[in-house]
């Protein structure tokens, strides 16, 4: 035993080993040392205190799943060895093998999974990398196994698939050894669960790539995929599934596809855009409620896993073609309008389950009878789902409506299945009556022997005309006829004397002892006959596959939708009018979408208006608490709800199709990267400036306060110069530097905007409101004094602030911070850095060579000098 153990161990090195021993499956060695604390079981020892000590634990087989996903928790791989013959039938040790490897990236059981999410593993290929920090090409295929789907992006940059890998968050990498940029390298090794190294002999080349793809998918060519056989992405992809295909111990029959996911095709949402957005995940709610407080938590209302995915991936990747975003505001406005059709919709919808997770248990033969009657049931609403949308005016609506719901599916699930199945099939109980007579008649045997050994009585009562004849049972003979002596001579020739009594004589015939054979081993042979006419089912499911998958795909799309007119019934959303790429973006009455929801008091709204000709760049000014960063923050969530599909918070939107949307909002360090709070923030406005185009939307909330005042000024400055003059992205722009609203006066496309505020008997009342103009402070006394700093603090600061804002500094730039504070004949006050209009005036009249200007010159130079006084 201990030899096969070590066999499957030495196939499987990367992985757990958990081998089935009866009842249990066992642990040993390096395994059970590793294991025993995350599964919080004993750790014991075969030969304890010998030189041959062998350290295990064990977990009872039936609770085999719980276990696993503390294993797959902890981000380790699992490989289950079972037994593969009957023990019962085994001559010698009962043979076992790796029946599945169970990986973060290749789950499949409910029980581990986030039904509402995906799970994608990534096989990333690199070609071509400079020095470790770049990269010429590369490729990463992501295959959720669970589901089926399968995709690849391309990259031309290592800073290209960081971002990527940060946005899709696969559970599990494969990487070929040593072909990671570092860039890419330190992402995988911080964030993702499970690294692993595909060793020499499992990576695929061109060629070899391409075969395997093209006979998966039954084609000839990949290029009906959009994929040239000798690229990166084929060995990606062929990387990927071979992986998967061999951890599951399955063709994976339900793949059926590859696409090409190519970043045109979408409005492109970094994950530093998506956290600071909280479009997934609250920055204020840990744990389970990591949803509320995000604008996922608002928006799906929808009613199944595959909507759930989704909405999900619409939110995570909305569109950029302006036909396919009006075609899904068609369908929502269609939806939002009637509401009993709606809540038909959504109750026919309830019922569909997990289609394309069913199917791919199906394929990979892990699918539990419940399972099957699950979808069994869902199939059955199928046709009054679709029925609902007959006669939909909306193109996406009729669309869905000829979806094939799969009717003989459906009849042979209802037909072959009982109603109620046995959770297992080692119970028997799964398969219905009349699918098989032998079946049904070694059902009958096991629960209602006794009926059969009295049909038989009567028979041969009948046959010998010996009325006293009857069949008995003992443990040392079975079944028998027992005749009396007085009947003797009636027994017919094949009867066979088993025993001699005093007053009667006991036989046996074939026919008996058949029916004994037949009775005794009828619970097992009927387990044995379900377990293979269910797996002829499940072979019937997989059959089905690319409707199954059609099937999911129309129910997603359809859950998703009427989970946006849902939540634009619940919270009175208006359709957007979608505009051309880099038209204006002009919001009435726009709201946020989390924090109208979660207020005490009532949300106030604001207009917003960016275009590329008179408001480019809006720079926004007002107090500490006054609303800013949820104006940006919503303006910039309405752009991504519409482009979704989304109807939006506001009383109008009339919205250009936006290619990307930036954001640099808040503090934040990495530490683990050496990178201080300032250089994140840095690195994040440098992605920006590259990358922004006059069709992006870009969203800064008080860039350069990580660093002195100075500094941060002057790239402040700068960076809305430079956003001005190259890219032209339309920008929203908060900030405490109130020099910066000068700009507008500099620069045509830079408009002022401020937080409205009233001031009364030293107090402030945030009206939430945004109108043009500029503040002039920021009122960040009072907001300390509502936080309950010691008063005095908060009249010290006062001082400081006077003497600040008279703009007194010694010639380090370095406020006096009290007047007369610092020692006599330190030297002139320093002149504020962006110079008066006054001193401008005076420093040019001193260069001016009055005895060589002309009298048209000296007019011309009085009016740029007034000019210059404004």
């Amino acid at each position: 035993m201990l030899r096969q153990y070590l066999e499957a161990k030495a196939a499987h090195p990367d992985a757990l080993l958990l081998f089935r021993m009866g009842d249990f499956y066992e642990l040993f060695y390096e395994d059970a040392q590793r294991a025993a604390p995350i599964l919080e079981v004993q750790l014991t020892a075969r030969h304890r205190g010998t030189e041959s000590e062998v350290p295990m634990c064990g977990v009872p087989h039936h609770a085999l799943e719980s276990y696993l996903g503390k294993l797959i928790a902890a981000g380790l791989k699992v490989a289950i060895c079972d037994q593969v013959e009957d023990p019962a039938q085994a001559k010698g040790l009962v043979r076992r093998a790796v029946t599945r490897v169970v990986t973060p990236g290749t789950l499949s059981d409910p029980a581990l999974l986030e039904s509402r999410e995906e799970n994608l593993l990534a096989g990333l290929v690199w070609e071509g990398a400079r020095g470790g920090d770049g990269v010429e090409s590369g490729a990463g295929a992501f295959l959720d196994v669970s589901t089926g789907r399968f995709f690849v992006r391309r990259w031309r940059t290592a800073e290209e698939a960081r971002e990527d890998l940060a946005l899709f968050r696969p559970r599990e990498v494969l990487v070929e050894d040593g072909a990671l940029p570092r860039e890419v390298a330190e992402w995988v090794e911080r964030e993702c669960p499970c690294r692993t190294d595909l060793p020499e002999e499992r990576r695929y080349d061109a060629r070899r790539g391409a075969e395997l793809l093209a006979r998966q998918f039954g084609a000839a060519t990949l290029r009906g995929f959009g994929l040239e056989e000798g690229e990166p992405a084929v060995r990606a992809a062929a990387e990927a599934l071979a992986y998967a295909q061999d951890t599951q111990k399955s063709p994976l029959e339900h793949v059926r596809g590859l696409a090409v996911s190519l970043p045109a095709d979408h409005l492109v949402l970094d994950a530093t855009t998506l956290a600071n957005l909280e479009v997934f995940r609250s920055q204020r709610f840990e744990g389970p409620g990591r949803r509320r407080g995000t604008l996922l938590g608002v928006l799906d209302r929808t009613v199944t896993p595959p909507g759930a995915r989704a909405l999900r991936e619409w939110l995570r990747r909305p569109l950029r073609d302006a036909a396919a975003i009006g075609a899904r505001h068609e369908a929502v406005g269609e939806l939002l309008a009637d509401h009993g059709r709606r809540a038909r919709l959504r109750e026919h919808l309830a019922r569909l389950g997990d289609p394309e997770r069913l199917l791919a248990r199906a394929v990979l033969g892990t699918l539990a009878p419940r399972e099957a009657a699950a979808l069994r049931d869902g199939l059955a609403a199928a046709p009054a789902l679709f029925a609902e949308l007959a006669g939909a005016a909306a193109p996406l609506l009729a669309a869905l409506a000829e979806t094939d719901p799969l009717a003989p599916l459906h009849a042979e699930l209802a037909r072959r299945l009982e109603e109620a199945p046995a959770a297992d099939l080692e119970r028997g109980g799964v398969v219905a009556a009349g699918v098989d007579p032998e079946l049904d008649r070694y059902r009958s045997l096991a629960k209602d022997s006794k009926r059969h050994i009295l049909a038989l009585e009567v028979r041969e009562r009948e046959r010998t005309g010996i009325a006293s004849l009857k069949i008995r049972y003992n443990r040392v003979f079975g079944y028998y006829l027992e005749v009396t002596r007085a009947n003797e001579a009636r027994v017919p020739a094949d009867y066979i004397r088993k025993q001699t009594l005093v007053n009667a004589e006991r036989y046996v015939t074939p026919e008996i002892k058949e029916l004994e054979e037949q009775i005794l081993s009828a619970e097992e042979r009927q387990v044995a006959l379900e377990r293979e006419e269910y797996r002829k089912l499940l072979a019937e499911i997989a059959a089905a596959g690319s409707g199954l998958t059609a099937l999911a795909a129309a129910v997603g799309t359809l859950d998703a939708l009427a989970a946006f007119a849902e939540a634009a019934a619940k919270h009175r959303y208006v359709r957007p009018m979608m505009g051309a790429p880099g038209g204006p973006l002009v919001i009435r009455e726009g709201r946020h979408p989390v924090v109208e929801q979660g207020g005490r008091e009532p949300f106030v709204p604001n207009d917003a208006e960016l275009d590329g000709e008179s408001a480019q760049i809006v720079l926004l000014t007002g107090p500490n608490m006054g609303g800013k960063s949820t104006y940006l923050r919503q303006v910039a969530l309405i752009v991504l709800m519409a482009q979704a599909g989304s109807f939006v918070p506001a009383e109008a939107a009339a919205l250009g199709v936006v290619d990307r949307i930036f954001t640099r909002v808040g503090a934040s360090d990495d530490l683990a990267r050496g990178e201080s709070t300032f250089m994140v923030e840095m690195i994040e406005t440098a992605n920006i400036l590259r990358h922004a185009t006059a069709e992006s939307l870009v969203v800064l909330d008080e860039v350069g306060r990580g660093t002195a005042t100075f500094d941060g000024l002057s790239l402040a400055w700068a960076i809305v110069e430079y956003l001005h003059e190259t890219g032209r992205p339309k920008t929203l722009f908060a900030t405490h530097y109130h020099e910066l609203t000068e700009l507008a006066a500099l620069l045509p496309r830079v408009v002022n905007r401020t937080m409205a505020v009233k001031e009364w008997e030293e107090r402030i009342l945030f009206l939430r409101r945004v109108v043009p103009g500029s503040a002039d402070k920021s009122y960040g006394l009072h907001v300390a004094r509502l936080a309950g700093l010691p008063p005095e603090v908060i009249r010290r600061a006062a001082e400081v602030l006077a003497n600040l804002e008279s703009q007194e500094y010694d010639l380090t730039g370095r406020p006096r911070l009290a007047r007369g504070g610092g020692p006599p004949g330190e030297g002139p006050d320093q002149l504020v850095l962006f110079t008066p209009p006054e001193q401008v005036v005076a420093a040019l009249l001193r260069e001016v060579d009055t005895e060589r200007l002309t009298p048209l010159a000296a007019l011309n130079l009085i009016a740029s000098l007034k000019s210059r006084l404004g």
